[in-house]
């Protein structure tokens, strides 16, 4: 079976577990106007995040090797896959960039995490132009399982890319829906576990100007690791019921994190949504009953 031609556009942390992954496993290039080829990079010092690598008019590359190329439609021209890991703000000018010189058919699979928004619009830049576009959301620290990081895929070609990537020995779960409905998983997610590090960033401040960092880690690690269902339906319920008072709580330990030098962002932001809970109302949650 011939090899599948992939275009990886972006060799950042991401970019780099995935060209490494992907190398031995189809035919790869790999675009970066941060990373170009030795051989034509006549700029400012090479960013030293970027290992060398071969260049497309270089010697024979080595098995496994990753192929760095000048410019993005050195990537793009006749791949079957191109595979979008940009940052958020560059994916629209990676999108843009392709169109020209996507070949009919050609699956563009975007895994930056940008808006819902951004990926409705690279679908409509691109499908005009005969690409398939697929949504894609990478749910976890890939550095962590490369290849095998499980990644949500929407649109009306998820479940081709699913099969496609799978034969590249990645982890593809299509959803299905429409492009930006992987990226609404991800982004909610990240609203959760952002929060929550930020959270832990700000109160581990508190604690340890405070004098408590030792007894606040160990009371953190307590009340996360007994956490449940009925941990989160009181979080809610408790909001509801009792919100005006836990907004003057709020109040207080603001003002004690003033008084510590600590910013207290999240705190201040906890009281102003306790606030207006006390007007709307707690989000209704899933009957699992």
């Amino acid at each position: 079976m011939e090899a599948i031609r992939v275009a990886l556009l972006g060799h950042g942390e991401v970019g780099r577990v995935l060209a490494a992954g992907l190398a031995g496993r189809a035919r790869l290039r790999v675009y970066d106007p941060a990373c170009p080829p030795m051989s034509t990079w006549h700029g400012p010092p090479r960013d030293p995040a970027c290992p060398p690598a071969s260049t497309r008019h270089g010697p024979p590359r080595e098995p496994g090797a990753v192929e760095l190329v000048a410019r993005n439609e050195d990537a793009v021209r006749g791949a079957d896959l191109v595979i979008a890991v940009t940052t958020g703000a560059d994916s629209l000018t990676a999108c843009a960039e392709s169109r020209p010189h996507l070949e009919p058919g050609a699956l563009y699979a975007d895994l930056s995490t940008c808006a819902p928004g951004d990926k409705r619009r690279i679908a409509e830049l691109l499908e005009p132009a005969g690409a398939a576009v697929v949504d894609g959301a990478i749910m976890a620290p890939i550095p962590l399982r490369g290849l095998a990081t499980p990644i949500l895929a929407s649109g009306a070609r998820a479940e081709r890319f699913a099969a496609l990537a799978g034969r590249l020995g990645l982890s593809v779960t299509p959803i299905g829906g429409l492009p930006g409905d992987a990226a609404a998983r991800k982004l909610l997610r990240s609203v959760l576990v952002k929060g929550l590090s930020a959270l832990v960033i700000e109160a581990q401040r508190a604690a340890r100007e405070a004098g408590l960092g030792e007894w606040f880690w160990a009371h953190l690690l307590e009340t996360v690791t007994a956490a449940d269902e009925e941990f989160v339906l009181r979080l809610l319920k408790g909001a509801g019921q009792h919100g005006a008072r836990r907004v003057h709580e709020m109040e207080a330990a603001a003002r004690m994190l003033r008084e510590l030098g600590v910013p207290g962002t999240m705190t201040e932001a906890t009281a102003a949504t306790l606030d207006e809970v006390t007007r709307t109302g707690v989000p209704p949650v899933p009957d699992r009953s």
